[in-house]
Parts: structure tokens; C-alpha cells; sequence
């Protein structure tokens, strides 16, 4: 599945990439370690690009979709999503991502609302497998943005999101063909094998669908799109989990970046799925 964007849409996404540049996620915590990979260099670079610039308007949605692609594609710091689309880091039952540090927290509240709101307490950091920077924080008091704002937000949001784990599919499902192309076993690559090319296929539609559910939340005219969300959510799960089968063991090594897609997708699912259920 391949489909035309638009010339402008284009040119905004070789802006990203290039600002994105060759941008790592950091390698895995030491066991027992907290980590945030939030990074302010990049975030500039992202911000000069024009990713500052979209949340003007809905006709933007498109290159928001074009922007998120790429900073799942080399799984940036999930800070650039929250913070641009919610104008705060995400708080959900307790806990905030990248939230250390933090003057206001974005806090969801039924039916489709969000708040912004300072911190109450101390920022306790929660250890995770993932750079997300997790802490347990308090927020007592709200002020709560006007609903069609609300809208706005979670609109921009949902879009991002969306696009954000279609670039981790993305690029965990090309680290899972590259391997299978290069690697030889029983005299053939391993892509000439039925079972691989099998899974691969699966993954790649699964991919794609992605993709198409991101394009698609350009035309959305409500707030969280809660079923596409947590479909998508899992379904990278899935084409990461796949990667690393095709691996093998080789693809637990620090040394592939492979690991770095997995902790991601698994913690934006749980995220995502803890945001919708917030504002149900």
C-alpha cells in the first residue's frame, strides 16, 4: 500500500528528518535506573523545522501526521508529541511522562475535557524500561480549557499519536527486512524463507494500516479516536515483536537499536490506552 502526499507535505517531512538527523535513542537503563531521554537540542532543531509552527489550525493536521512520522521513526522523546499538542506533559492517574521539572501538567478529565494544572508535590521518579522519564506526581487544582479547545488539543494529539507509532512500526519492520535480506542460514538469506516472508507480510500490512489510520485522523472532527488508537497501539506492539523474532537473539543486543522500538511501543500503548480511558 503507497499512496501520494501532497508536494508541501513532502518537503515538511525531509525538513524533520533532517533535523531529526541521526538523532539515537539512548540505550536502555541499568537495571534499577531512571531515565528520560528528553532532549532540548533536539527539540530546537524539531521547532525550527516548523513542528512549533502546527497548532494553528486543523488544515495543519497533515503535517502534523508528516512530522510524527518521523519522530517515531528514530523514537524521539515522546515530550515533542505531548508538550506541542497538550502545551504540558501528559498526567494520567498519578503519574506524568518527562514530567520532572515541570510548571503545569496536562490532566484529561471526562468527556473529552483537559486541564492544565501545576504539580502539587514533589516529582517521584518511577523506574521504567523506557525513556520516558516517569514520575509519580500529585496535581490538586485545574484550570480546565474551554471545550472546543479541549477538542482541539486531543484532536492534535490523537493525530500525533497516531503518527507517532506508525513511524515505530515503520522503522522496526525495515530493521526486520534489512536483517532478513543480509542474513544467510542454510545457504539462502533468511527472507527467502516461507516462514519469514510470512511473518514480514503480516507485519507490513499491519504497518501500513497504521499509516493509513494516521492519515486518516487528519479529517477527524471530534477528539481521541479511542478504538484506532488502542487498535494501533497493540498492532505495533505486534510488527516490533516480529522484528525481534526475525533477529533472533541478535536483536535483544544493545547494538541493533531494535530494543529501544519495542520499550517504546509497549510504553505508548499503556500510555495511550490510560489517556482514553481518562476522558471516556
Amino acid at each position: 500500500m503507497r499512496f501520494q502526499v501532497s508536494d508541501e507535505l513532502t518537503l515538511f517531512t525531509g525538513s524533520m528528518r533532517a533535523a531529526v538527523g541521526d538523532w539515537c535513542a539512548p540505550r536502555e537503563p541499568e537495571l534499577g535506573s531512571w531515565q528520560d531521554d528528553r532532549d532540548d537540542e533536539l527539540a530546537a532543531r524539531v521547532a525550527a523545522a516548523g513542528w512549533a509552527d502546527l497548532w494553528a489550525g486543523d488544515e495543519l493536521l497533515g503535517a502534523v501526521v508528516a512530522g510524527g512520522i518521523e519522530l517515531g521513526r528514530a523514537a524521539a522523546p515522546v515530550s515533542l508529541v505531548d508538550e506541542a499538542t497538550l502545551g504540558a506533559p501528559l498526567w494520567v492517574d498519578g503519574r506524568a511522562r518527562h514530567g520532572r521539572g515541570a510548571a503545569a501538567l496536562a490532566v484529561p478529565s471526562r468527556g473529552g475535557g483537559l486541564g492544565l494544572g501545576p504539580p502539587s508535590s514533589g516529582a517521584r521518579p518511577e523506574i521504567t524500561l523506557d525513556g520516558s522519564g516517569t514520575v509519580q506526581v500529585d496535581v490538586t487544582a485545574t484550570g480546565e480549557l474551554e471545550p472546543v479547545a479541549a477538542v482541539a488539543c486531543w484532536r492534535a494529539w490523537n493525530a500525533a499519536t497516531l503518527a507517532y507509532i506508525a513511524g515505530l512500526a515503520q522503522r522496526s519492520l525495515e530493521l526486520g527486512v534489512e536483517h532478513a535480506r543480509a542474513r544467510v542460514q542454510f545457504g539462502a538469506s533468511l527472507s527467502a524463507l516461507p516462514a519469514i516472508q510470512a511473518r514480514l507480510a503480516d507485519a507490513a500490512l499491519a504497518s501500513d494500516a497504521i499509516v493509513l489510520l494516521a492519515w486518516a485522523a487528519t479529517s477527524n472532527e471530534g477528539g481521541l479516536q479511542e478504538p484506532e488508537l488502542r487498535w494501533a497501539g497493540g498492532a505495533c506492539c505486534d510488527v516490533t515483536a516480529t522484528a525481534h523474532q526475525v533477529h533472533g537473539a541478535i536483536g535483544f543486543a544493545l547494538e541493533t537499536g531494535l530494543h529501544a522500538y519495542y520499550r517504546r511501543a509497549r510504553s505508548v500503548e499503556a500510555w495511550t490506552a490510560a489517556a482514553c480511558a481518562a476522558v471516556r
